[in-house]
């Protein structure tokens, strides 16, 4: 099982192909790049023995064998082929489960769980459903894999709010705001609403982001719970900014522009 850099042969591919263009503009080589990589993975490699990039990885088909590519592009840090993510999303079903294990093991690096979870976002497979809830649930500050399974649960069909909200209150709270966070394009549970002005009225560290969410979940109730904020001494410009935008998005009045002079936040927007 050969490893090869198809990052460094691609640049030295294109250094090539520039070089028999000289004139072409920084701007030209740009809109080229789609031609470029294309001619490249189709054209015969004498670094693969006259095989073309493109096809290499089609050699295998076994789960195991694509993971342990993974695995090692992972270790050696180099770029991992398109090729190879294309073929692991072909085969498909049977990589699931070991994606699924590779991406929810704390253990293994952050950047092979971040690719088995892309991998699997890109399969569609209803198996890694609970895994993506569990991400999310599990999920703490700065966590890029709670982050991307609480993306991929986000731009899908919403079936997993339920499952979300039975967690809820056993989540941490990196956990809860991700969980929410999600939940705000699924409006409908009233739950979602009522925890949401639970932490903007508990969390002043986080007026902004939970403003932000009710804006996005469209509920207008929330329209007269935020209202009172707008005149509390303790606000930030930001946080002021964020809820009047979540009151106007919902149709609500917040009424004249409050000034917050010897705030910085302001001080560097009025000046702009």
């Amino acid at each position: 099982m050969k490893i090869y850099d198809f990052d460094a042969k691609f640049y030295d591919y294109a250094r090539a192909w520039m070089a028999m263009r000289p004139g072409m503009t920084e701007k030209q080589v740009e809109d080229s790049y789609n031609e470029i990589m294309l001619n490249f993975l189709n054209a015969p490699a004498k670094w693969l023995d006259g095989e073309k990039p493109g096809e290499y990885f089609l050699r295998y088909s076994e789960p195991k064998d694509l993971l342990k590519l993974l695995e090692e592009y992972d270790k050696r840090d180099i770029g991992l082929p398109e090729p190879l993510y294309s073929r692991v999303v072909s085969v498909g079903q049977p990589c699931v489960p070991g994606l699924m294990r590779m991406a929810g093991d704390t253990d293994r690096p952050e950047s092979l769980r971040a690719t088995a979870l892309a991998i699997l976002r890109d399969i569609d497979s209803d198996d890694a459903r609970d895994l993506y809830v569990d991400l999310v649930c599990r999920s703490g500050e700065e966590d890029e894999i709670g982050e991307m399974a609480a993306d991929i649960l986000s731009d899908g069909d919403g079936r997993e709010i339920e499952a979300l909200l039975q967690r809820y209150d056993a989540a941490g709270e990196f956990g809860q705001q991700r969980i929410l966070g999600v939940c705000a394009n699924f409006p409908g549970d009233d739950r979602i609403l009522g925890y949401m002005l639970d932490k903007l009225r508990n969390r002043p560290e986080q007026r902004a982001l939970y403003a932000s969410f009710l804006g996005k979940l469209g509920d207008p109730r929330a329209i007269e719970a935020m209202t009172p904020f707008l005149s509390l001494t303790d606000i930030g410009y930001l946080d002021y900014i964020e809820l009047r935008n979540a009151i106007e998005e919902l149709g609500g009045d917040p009424g004249e522009e409050r000034t917050f002079y010897g705030d910085p936040d302001f001080e560097a927007m009025r000046n702009i």
